[in-house]
């Protein structure tokens, strides 16, 4: 029986190890915080209201005309100057502004990072004969090296006129990352353990 428990000790310790090993890189930008594998390249998307410098991974209450901002910060983790491309089209209910195009490419100095605009709009015909609405729109951000995905990054836009749902976003489940994902994989353990103990004290 001793034996048993100290082999699940031992299995139960490297695997919450190597569990937060996984998210150690992490970084904070636009008020939250990303952890991820360890990479090369780095995409993160925030977007924020054209009067605001907040910079979130979701807006809601955009109104017709209204502008918004994605922004894209791109770091380079390695050494060397590397060449990346940025690669954002939109969905088909936005529209591009100004700023960055639909394809960027980004020279980035070793352990550099960079940080890229693009002013959006919602066109005008999602609007047209609708009222007390909402809307919630998850744009993706891709990040190449060649023809290669390094990274993807979202960020979440609501809009509509009044609100159906007092302004409450029916998309609530981003990725959780960091803390949270770490007690989760503690619980799991703790779970198998007691069955296996449960097992093994028949």
């Amino acid at each position: 029986m001793k034996k048993y428990l100290f082999v699940l000790s031992v299995l139960s310790i490297l695997f919450v190890s190597n569990f937060n090993i996984v998210f150690a890189n992490c970084s904070s930008y636009g008020g939250s915080t990303t952890c991820t594998d360890e990479k090369d390249y780095d995409l993160q998307k925030r977007v924020k209201e054209s009067d605001s410098d907040k910079k979130e991974q979701k807006i809601t209450g955009i109104k017709k005309g209204e502008n918004f901002i994605f922004v894209f910060k791109v770091e380079n983790y390695k050494n060397e100057e590397e060449t990346l491309k940025l690669i954002d089209n939109l969905p088909s209910e936005f529209e591009r502004v100004s700023g960055i195009g639909f394809t960027e490419e980004i020279k980035l100095n070793g352990k550099e990072s960079k940080e890229l605009e693009m002013v959006v709009k919602v066109k005008d015909f999602e609007f047209e004969n609708k009222s007390n609405f909402e809307k919630c729109v998850v744009n993706k951000a891709y990040l190449k090296k060649g023809e290669e995905t390094k990274d993807t990054s979202t960020a979440t836009v609501c809009f509509g006129e009044g609100s159906a749902n007092g302004g409450v976003s029916s998309l609530e489940n981003l990725p959780k990352t960091g803390a949270e994902e770490t007690f989760v994989a503690i619980a799991l353990v703790l779970i198998v353990s007691g069955v296996v103990l449960k097992k093994f004290s028949k």
